[in-house]
């Protein structure tokens, strides 16, 4: 097994993602072929009602390792367990981590162009899917 510190974790949400604020956190690749990586974070109670109700559900995150200068990684899992333990929530999930390739900023882009999008609203665009790892849309999906 292999663990790493978790130092950010942003939440989707209804098309946008919401920042915790971490208390502390670790992820943990158990090495098994089902639901490989572990996440388990504290945080505190500001979104404890939003939270409770996707109990259960899979939800995807991006999950930034070690520093925060590194680019996060897009998670996708069970959001098994929520506790509340000292003025602060525990939150598990288990899951797996999307591998976007090596040629993704192409790609993107590619797929950008091919849907219409052209000068500033293309790049406002790249950005914001580069940001948050969107998986790219094609007709054929």
């Amino acid at each position: 097994m292999k663990s790493f510190k978790v130092v950010e974790l942003k939440l989707e949400h209804e098309n946008n993602f919401i920042i915790l604020d971490l208390i502390d956190g670790i992820i943990i690749n158990k090495e098994k072929q089902e639901d490989p990586w572990l996440v388990e974070i504290s945080t505190s109670t500001d979104f404890k009602d939003i939270l409770q109700e996707h109990v259960g559900t899979e939800m995807e995150m991006l999950v930034t390792i070690t520093r925060h200068s590194n680019e996060p990684a897009r998670f996708k899992g069970v959001f098994n367990e929520m506790n509340e333990i000292d003025n602060a929530l525990s939150l598990i999930f288990n899951g797996k981590i999307i591998v976007q390739g090596p040629h993704y900023a192409e790609d993107l882009l590619s797929h950008l162009l091919d849907e219409g999008y052209e000068q500033e609203k293309l790049l406002n665009e790249f950005k914001a899917m580069m940001e948050s790892k969107a998986e790219i849309k094609t007709s054929d999906d």
